[in-house]
């Protein structure tokens, strides 16, 4: 059975452990059913989604008014391949390849006209329409903007474009509401993966070029060169990326972008599985699971602020195989197939 754990930040219940104190030792998640497997869980500012193999998308946090995972109302008529959660807004893909998104947009998070108050929470839990004529097969959401990925490679953006996030010149204009085609170099590649960091966004392409744009205050937009990485993921101001070992089933992992709570330090250790919290990040090796960098909110389970360097933390989980790992903003997330003794 696959069991979700949690630590880190817990505001409005975001942790999904029927309560709302920050945790330091991870907690088994209530709500989701131990027959689901999962394959993604992502956080947003104070709220989080879970998406299983059958296509449902369990939330918990501000949102949804909950502090533990269940299935809003308004998801539960689609069957769903993707989501991505930004700071107060989240984003759906249906199985057709239709777009969604619900939450709170004051920079065009959903792909609508603002509302002439931008303090306005109207629709918050309401299942809006993103339209884009082509199938989509993939979303990721930064603080205020979005991109999305389409079946022919092809990446779509909008939202927050203050600092170029949505790969447009920057304008007196801030934001883009309609979803438009992201410009691009003459012959543009074809993306496999994209990811959003706080104000920038990253794509890696089909044979593993990364392309950036956006801010680049932290040095998070210098790829190493040559770089064709494998898998991408992307904190607020920080990116981690692999790639290919001797061994095909385990990846080098490499890291830049800002470093003020070592959340860019090496990891030595060939790389399974890994992933980008906002500020921090966790790393599986060998079915051993590691955390490092910002830990204000325990999401690296020390009790200190910052953990400078990887930080095992096996022990902390009950036995069992290492099926998925999940971040957010100072949150952590764990997923286990436990043994059965």
């Amino acid at each position: 059975m696959t069991l979700l754990y949690a630590f880190g930040s817990n505001g409005n219940g975001q942790l999904g452990v029927h309560h709302v104190k920050d945790l330091n030792i991870p907690e088994r998640c209530i709500g989701i059913p131990e027959t689901e497997s999962l394959v993604k869980v992502v956080g947003g500012g104070n709220h989080a989604a879970a998406l299983t193999k059958t296509g449902r998308i369990y939330m918990t946090g501000d949102i949804v008014q909950s502090t533990t995972f269940h299935i809003p109302t308004w998801l539960q008529d689609h069957v769903w391949i993707d989501v991505a959660c930004g700071w107060s807004f989240t984003l759906v893909v249906s199985n057709q390849g239709h777009v969604y998104g619900f939450g709170i947009a004051r920079s065009g998070e959903l792909g609508t006209p603002l509302p002439s108050n931008t303090n306005n929470k109207d629709n918050s839990t309401e299942l809006v329409a993103i339209h884009l004529d082509t199938k989509i097969v993939s979303v990721a959401c930064g603080w205020r903007h979005a991109i999305a990925l389409d079946d022919h490679g092809q990446v779509y953006g909008w939202g927050w474009n203050r600092h170029g996030q949505l790969g447009e010149p920057l304008s007196q204009k801030p934001y883009i509401q309609a979803p438009r085609l992201l410009p691009f170099i003459s012959q543009p590649p074809k993306i496999k993966q994209i990811t959003c960091g706080h104000t920038f966004s990253m794509l890696r392409a089909e044979d593993g070029t990364l392309y950036g744009f956006g801010s680049n205050k932290y040095g998070q937009l210098d790829i190493p060169d040559p770089m064709k990485s494998r898998h991408i993921s992307t904190g607020w101001h920080h990116v981690a990326a692999s790639i290919a070992t001797n061994d095909t089933r385990s990846y080098q992992l490499y890291t830049w972008g800002r470093n003020d709570h070592a959340q860019t330090v090496p990891f030595l250790y060939p790389v399974d599985q890994f992933v980008c919290g906002s500020e921090h990040m966790l790393a599986v090796h060998h079915n051993k699971i590691y955390a490092w960098g910002w830990n204000e909110h325990g999401n690296c389970t020390s009790d200190k602020g910052s953990v400078l360097e990887p930080l095992e933390i096996t022990e902390l989980l009950p036995k069992g195989n290492i099926v998925l790992l999940g971040a957010g903003c100072a949150t952590s997330w764990i997923a286990i197939d436990t043994f059965i003794v």
